[in-house]
């Protein structure tokens, strides 16, 4: 169902918006902490470890989708807020096929290159061999990955964040009980638990294109709609490359972050994919709540309110930290269970590096509040150089942070040169705050 942010209750508004979001994105963690706690149940920590390593390779690919959806859908959202229809439809179609034929181009690179990348993030040679699989059938999945996230970008813009929660409901059942089979029973390993994330994408991508044609009309495209449009084809550029580049800076980070941990041994990579699936939960919300500002921003400058944006700022801000503090200590509280659910008892080494990063990590949880909310205002106000160079500012210092600390701290270097990495970037946002008005912002 469409919502109208221009009007009315700007706290009702975020929130009703955000809370199926929210719901989604715990949803699609599941997808690959199915995997893993599939595999690692069946398989041990070797078969836990190599869908770990090959996570952030996969996530730079997927990202980089993710990151042309979400800047297609500002645009789209500032359309729906100015009452521009056609232009929404415009937009749409351009996307979906720019997007498709960057999508077939890094399946090919993925797969013929998957054993390059694994090399380059110094893989150990002990799950070379399922990684490569893991990560070659996830690239040849790719185009169901590019629809999903084009399709629930569009729904979005347009209010909707019930839809994509209701298919990824469906389609996690579907995954579970995929992996479930594929690994359990028919004993596949980590190729089983690709082939099941990939076909519930395609459940997924399937029953959205479904929902839009039954349901949304402002979306539906006919055949004659489908186009290139180059005006539009060059804003989608100018706005998704930003947040494409933004995205795959991110995960590159990440990937640095993975190489540096995979030379502690296969003990320190099953703790770190253990604990970096942790965060993705605890962060997954915050994220929500930040795409929820996003439309809400992007609606209300389409449609010239532009007193309403700084007000949904203000409130998310709040919002954002409750939920961060209080997640934190829930962490923190139940570290040693958490991590019971990806290692056995008697991977002691694995728990004790797992337990030096939660400790720290839970702590400034807090930090994110402000990041991601902050992400989702500039985002929604069409700055979105300034959410790029806000990772620019913290991804080195992370990575540096990590690699100096390395050696002495093992995993738990992660979680300080990530604290410090979220200080700056809340400093230079801060900065960025006092001289951007919505006012003078454009889509």
């Amino acid at each position: 169902m469409a919502r109208d942010m221009t009007q009315g209750n700007i706290t009702k508004h975020l929130l009703v918006y955000a809370v199926p979001l929210v719901f989604g994105n715990l949803f699609q963690q599941l997808y690959h902490t199915v995997d893993s706690v599939v595999v690692g149940h069946f398989y041990g920590k070797d078969a836990l470890a190599a869908v770990g390593t090959a996570g952030p390779i996969m996530n730079i690919l997927i990202f980089l989708i993710v990151g042309l959806s979400m800047g297609a859908s500002i645009l789209m959202a500032g359309y729906f807020g100015a009452k521009d229809y056609s232009a929404l439809k415009e937009e749409l179609s351009t996307s979906v096929l720019a997007g498709l034929i960057l999508t077939v181009f890094l399946s090919v690179l993925s797969f013929l290159g998957s054993g390059l990348f694994l090399r380059l993030t110094r893989t150990p040679d002990a799950i070379f061999a399922d990684a490569a699989i893991y990560l070659r059938i996830i690239s040849g999945g790719l185009i169901f990955t590019f629809f999903y996230n084009v399709l629930s970008a569009a729904l979005r813009a347009i209010g909707d964040s019930r839809a994509a929660l209701y298919v990824l409901i469906l389609t996690t059942f579907v995954n579970i009980f995929l992996d479930i089979i594929l690994v359990g029973v028919l004993k596949m390993g980590v190729s089983g638990a690709a082939f099941a994330t990939i076909i519930s994408q395609a459940v997924s991508a399937a029953a959205l294109l479904a929902y839009i044609y039954a349901k949304a009309p402002i979306l539906r495209l006919a055949r004659r709609e489908l186009r290139l449009n180059p005006s539009f084809l060059k804003k989608t550029v100018d706005f998704s490359s930003v947040s494409a580049v933004q995205q795959t800076m991110l995960y590159v980070g990440r990937l640095l972050v993975q190489s540096g941990v995979n030379s502690l041994g296969v003990d320190a990579i099953a703790a770190f994919n253990a604990v970096s699936i942790i965060d993705s939960y605890v962060l997954a919300p915050g994220d929500s709540l930040a795409s929820s500002l996003t439309t809400f921003s992007a609606q209300n400058l389409g449609g010239k309110q532009y007193d309403r944006i700084p007000r949904g700022l203000k409130q998310m801000l709040v919002i954002a930290e409750i939920y961060t503090l209080l997640v934190g200590i829930l962490v923190l509280a139940g570290r040693r269970p958490l991590l019971g659910l990806f290692l056995k008892p008697e991977d002691t080494e694995a728990i004790r590096y797992g337990l030096s990063y939660i400790i720290p990590m839970a702590s400034v949880y807090f930090l994110t509040g402000i990041t991601n909310t902050f992400q989702g205002y500039f985002r929604g106000i069409g700055r979105l150089m300034i959410t790029l160079f806000a990772t620019v500012v913290q991804i080195p210092i992370r990575v540096a942070v990590t690699y100096l600390l390395l050696g002495r701290f093992g995993v738990q270097a992660v979680a300080i040169g990530t604290a410090i990495g979220w200080c700056f970037m809340i400093l230079y946002q801060l900065i960025s705050y006092r001289r951007v008005r919505p006012a003078e912002s454009r889509l």
